[in-house]
């Protein structure tokens, strides 16, 4: 049983293979820690106000996509790692959002990224990932408390067995369409 006052692992999921390695690390230091695991998914929505009706319906969808994904991982670590995860969704900008949420919940005592996100793994976006830098490097500047960084090949041993199946699916995790 976890005990509230023990604190929190919060895990940044965008729905990439490598964020799916970082939430079975959490889950697994939040099983060994006996620890509360947090899944924070930050909206990425486009702003399209000059289109009417558009922004929103993209927001909808974008949101209905992230509870998925959440649900989904959350199911899988519940059942087979025995940690049920809080789920934050929230939108802005990756960094604002995590430091916010962790500023507001005094019971955060860790992040864990993967070290490598959905703009890594898109190649069509290497422009992108250039310019604003990695998450990681910028949430362990910004964060009052630390920051685990997941490379993409971390050791099975390392992580909750309930994620292990997306790093050997044939496309190699989500489909990040």
């Amino acid at each position: 049983m976890v005990n509230a006052d023990n604190g929190t692992i919060l895990v940044a999921i965008d729905g990439s293979t490598n964020s799916l390695m970082a939430a079975g690390v959490g889950a697994r230091l939040a099983r060994l820690l006996n620890v509360h695991l947090g899944l924070i998914y930050v909206l990425d929505v486009p702003a399209l106000s000059f289109w009417a009706g558009i922004e929103t319906r993209m927001k909808e969808d974008i949101r209905r996509q992230a509870e998925a994904t959440l649900t989904e991982i959350s199911g899988k670590i519940a059942r087979i790692c025995e940690v049920v995860p809080k789920f934050y969704i929230v939108e802005g900008m990756p960094e604002e959002e995590i430091l916010r949420v962790v500023k507001e919940d005094p019971q955060v005592q860790m992040v864990v990224a993967g070290r490598r996100g959905v703009a890594s793994e898109k190649k069509s976006q290497l422009r992108l990932r250039r310019v604003s830098g990695h998450l990681g490097a910028k949430l362990s500047e910004l964060l009052p408390v630390p920051v685990l960084l997941v490379p993409p090949d971390v050791p099975e041993s390392h992580i909750c067995s309930a994620m292990s199946e997306f790093r050997s699916t044939p496309s190699g995790g989500r489909d990040n369409r």
